[in-house]
C-alpha cells in the first residue's frame, strides 16, 4: 500500500484548555480521493499533521510516503515549505503537492520551495484524485485541470476551469477523522452547507474564482451536524461565505437548535451572514441568540467611504437602514458587530476615522471590529496592476493569532503581507488610524467611556468624531500621564508593525501568556489604571465641554458600572439620575431627556476575576460580544429599583 499523508498545521487556541480546528480542508481532499475504489485498494491514508509540531517530530511520523499533500494558508505556509524540504531530503521519490489559498497562481510557489512537485489551484478535491490516479498508472498529468507541475526542468500549467460538483463525500461521515478523534484534543469543527460566493470584493480571493454557489445535500449537512454533536464538539465555524443567502438555511438553523436542545452540542455556531437579506437573517439570528448559539449579528461594512467601496467592488446597506437595524436589534436584546478594514484603496485618515464615528452616530455602540488589510495572493487586490494603480505598499509582519499561547513559539515564523500605505494614506496616518480605532473600541465599544460620550453627544450636540478626536489629541500630551501612557503604548505597537517587528496580536505584561489584539490591550491597560484615567477624563470634559452636576453624577455612573477585577458578588449602584433608562432608550433609537430620579441598579456578578489576566480571558475574550465589561449589559441582568 502506498502511504498518503496530509498536512494542515492549524493554530492552538487558549492556554489552560487548548483547542484546535479539525483539519477540514485536508479531510475533504482525502474523503474524495479515498472514495475511489482504485485509490482505496492501492493507497493508505497514513496520517494527518494538524498542528505546528516541531519539524523533526513531524518528520518522524512520516514513513515511506508516496504523496504528501499540504493545505496552504497564511498561518502555515512557511511551515509547509520547511517541512516539505525535509521530507524531500529524506524521501526524494515522494511527490509533494501544495494546494490552498496561499498557493500562488503562477509558478511562484515552485520558486519559493523547490521541494514542491505539483500545485493545485482553485478547489482541490477533483484535481487531487486525478493526480493520484495518474501517479498510480504512471500517466502524464497534463490532462488534469487546475494544476501546475514540473516536467524535464520546465513548469507546465494546465487549463483552469471551475468545478461544479456538490456531491463530495463528507470527511466527517466517511471516517476520515476517526484516526484523530481520540487524540485528546479539544477540536473545533468547520461546516460547509454550500460553497462559492456571488460577490467579487477585490480584497477577497473567492470572487476571482468565478464559481457559482453550490448547495450541499441537506441529508449530508444534518448527518454532519449529528456527528459533531455525537463527538461533543462545542464550537462550529460555518465556512459559508453568505449564510442566509438561500431559504433552506432557516431549516438548517432549526436543526442545529434542535440538536443543542437534545444533546447540548454544538454550544456555539458561528456564521458569516449574507448582507442583503436583512429580515430573513434577523429571523435566524433571533433564534440563534435565544439558544445561545451565536450571540452577535454581524453587520459588516469594510468601509463607509463611497470612493473605497467603488474601488473594491462592494455595495453596502445604507447607513439609514443600518440605523433601523441597530435600533431593532437593540429592542430585541441581540448584540451586533460591525467590521471595517484599514488600508483599503482610496481610504484616507479622515475618511477612516470619520467612518468609525459614523457607525457610532448610526447606533453601533457596542462592537466594531477593525482588521488590517492583508494582501491575499490570489485576490484582485494582490495583482501587480492593482497594487500599482493605488500605490499600495506592504510590509511582512509576523503572523500571530489572537488568543493563542504566546509561549508556544512556532519553530517556523509565519507572515502576513499587510498594507501600511496607499496613494491616499501615508504610513504615519495608518499608525494614527490604528490607535484611533483602538481608542474607539476600548473607550466606546467595550465601554470605558461610552456613557459619557453618548451623553455629551446627545445633550451638548458634539459629534462623536469631535469627542474622540479631542480625546486622541489629549492623550498625546505627556502631561496627561494615564491616557498618554496607553495611547503611546499602542502607538509603539502600531509603528512596530510598519517596521515588520511585531504582529497585530501580541503578549503584554500583566496579561498572561496569551496574545492580545491592540484594542484589547488598550482597554485592559486603561482598566489597570482606571481611577487615574477617569480623573484625567473629568478634567478633559471640564476643559473642553460643559461640566455640571449631571456630568459629575454621570462619571460616578460610568465608574460604577465598569466591571473591575475581583470576586463576583451582588453589587448595587446608587444613582441620582435615571441613566440606565436614558441610555437604554438611546440604544433603541427612542431618545428622551435624562430624568432626575433616584434609583438603585442591582446586579449579580457571576464572573469572578481574581486578576487582570483572568479578567482579560473571561470578560474581554469570552464576553466581549455581550458587553461583559459593563454591569448594565444584559449578561448581568441588572435590576432597577426607583426610590
Amino acid at each position: 500500500m502506498k502511504n498518503i499523508y496530509f498536512i494542515q498545521a492549524n493554530n492552538v487556541y487558549g492556554n489552560d484548555r487548548r483547542s484546535v480546528y479539525i483539519p477540514y480542508a485536508s479531510g475533504c481532499i482525502a474523503a474524495y480521493a479515498f472514495d475511489d475504489e482504485k485509490i482505496k485498494k492501492n493507497c493508505s491514508l497514513a496520517g494527518f499533521i494538524y498542528t505546528h509540531e516541531p519539524i523533526k517530530d513531524a518528520l518522524e511520523k512520516i514513513r515511506n510516503p508516496f504523496v504528501v499533500a499540504f493545505s496552504c494558508s497564511v498561518w502555515n505556509y512557511e511551515y509547509n515549505k520547511a517541512l516539505a524540504k525535509e521530507i524531500k531530503k529524506a524521501y526524494p521519490e515522494a511527490v509533494i503537492v501544495f494546494g490552498g489559498h496561499n498557493v500562488l497562481r503562477d509558478f511562484g510557489t515552485f520558486e519559493e520551495c523547490s521541494a514542491v512537485d505539483i500545485l493545485i489551484y482553485r478547489e482541490g478535491e477533483e484535481a487531487f484524485r486525478e493526480i493520484l490516479l495518474a501517479l498510480l498508472d504512471g500517466k502524464d498529468l497534463s490532462g488534469i485541470a487546475n494544476i501546475a507541475f514540473k516536467s524535464n526542468g520546465k513548469y507546465i500549467k494546465t487549463e483552469e476551469k471551475a468545478f461544479c460538483l456538490s456531491e463530495y463525500p463528507s470527511p466527517y461521515l466517511s471516517g476520515i477523522f476517526d484516526s484523530i478523534a481520540n487524540d485528546g484534543i479539544s477540536f473545533s469543527a468547520i461546516l460547509e452547507t454550500n460553497r462559492g460566493c456571488p460577490f467579487r470584493c477585490s480584497f477577497c480571493d473567492w470572487g476571482t474564482l468565478g464559481s457559482r454557489v453550490r448547495l450541499f445535500p441537506m441529508e449530508r449537512i444534518k448527518a454532519e451536524l449529528d456527528w459533531i454533536a455525537e463527538h461533543k464538539i462545542e464550537y462550529v465555524y460555518c465556512a459559508d461565505g453568505n449564510f442566509g443567502i438561500v431559504d433552506r438555511d432557516e431549516e438548517i438553523a432549526e436543526y442545529i437548535i434542535s440538536l443543542k436542545e437534545k444533546t447540548g452540542y454544538p454550544k456555539n455556531f458561528r456564521v458569516c451572514f449574507t448582507k442583503n437579506r436583512t429580515e430573513f437573517v434577523k429571523k435566524i439570528c433571533m433564534r440563534f441568540n435565544k439558544y445561545g448559539l451565536d450571540k452577535a449579528q454581524t453587520l459588516s461594512f469594510q468601509s463607509v467611504s463611497p470612493v473605497v467601496l467603488e474601488n473594491i467592488g462592494r455595495k453596502n446597506i445604507s447607513l439609514d437602514h443600518f440605523r433601523e437595524l441597530m435600533n431593532e436589534y437593540s429592542r430585541l436584546g441581540i448584540s451586533t458587530s460591525s467590521e471595517l478594514i484599514l488600508g483599503l484603496p482610496g481610504e484616507t485618515k479622515e475618511s477612516f476615522t470619520k467612518g468609525l464615528c459614523d457607525l457610532l452616530e448610526y447606533g453601533q455602540h457596542k462592537a466594531i471590529q477593525v482588521y488590517t488589510c492583508d494582501l491575499l495572493p490570489n485576490s484582485e487586490m494582490g495583482l501587480p496592476e492593482f497594487i500599482e494603480k493605488f500605490g499600495i505598499e506592504t510590509v511582512k509582519t509576523p503572523f500571530s493569532q489572537a488568543h493563542c499561547n504566546a509561549n508556544e513559539k512556532h519553530e517556523i515564523q509565519e507572515y502576513n503581507t499587510t498594507v501600511i500605505k496607499t496613494d491616499s494614506l501615508c504610513t504615519d496616518d495608518w499608525v494614527y488610524c490604528v490607535v484611533f480605532a483602538c481608542l474607539i473600541q476600548a473607550f466606546h465599544n467595550i465601554g470605558f467611556f461610552r456613557a459619557v460620550a453618548i451623553y455629551v453627544r446627545h445633550e451638548l450636540g458634539i459629534s462623536y468624531y469631535d469627542i474622540y478626536s479631542k480625546i486622541a489629541e489629549f492623550s498625546q500630551n505627556p502631561e496627561n500621564r494615564g491616557c498618554h501612557s496607553v495611547f503611546s503604548l499602542v502607538k509603539d505597537f502600531a509603528f512596530g508593525m510598519t517596521e515588520g517587528k511585531n504582529p497585530w496580536a501580541i503578549p503584554c505584561e500583566g496579561l498572561g501568556d496569551i496574545c492580545w489584539q491592540f484594542d484589547e490591550i488598550y482597554f485592559l491597560k486603561c482598566l489597570e489604571n482606571a481611577d487615574k484615567i477617569y480623573d484625567e477624563l473629568e478634567i478633559f470634559v471640564k476643559d473642553n465641554f460643559t461640566y455640571d452636576n449631571k456630568i459629575e453624577a454621570l462619571f460616578d455612573y460610568q465608574r460604577g458600572t465598569l466591571k473591575r477585577c475581583g470576586n463576583g458578588c451582588r453589587r448595587e449602584i446608587i444613582c441620582s439620575y435615571d441613566f440606565y433608562g436614558y441610555f437604554s432608550r438611546i440604544y433603541r433609537g427612542e431618545y428622551s431627556p435624562l430624568e432626575e430620579k433616584k434609583n438603585i441598579i442591582s446586579v449579580s456578578d457571576g464572573i469572578p476575576c481574581k486578576d487582570l489576566y483572568e479578567y482579560a480571558c473571561k470578560v474581554i475574550w469570552y464576553g466581549r460580544n455581550q458587553s461583559a465589561a459593563l454591569y448594565t449589559s444584559d449578561c448581568y441582568k441588572p435590576e432597577i429599583k426607583y426610590c
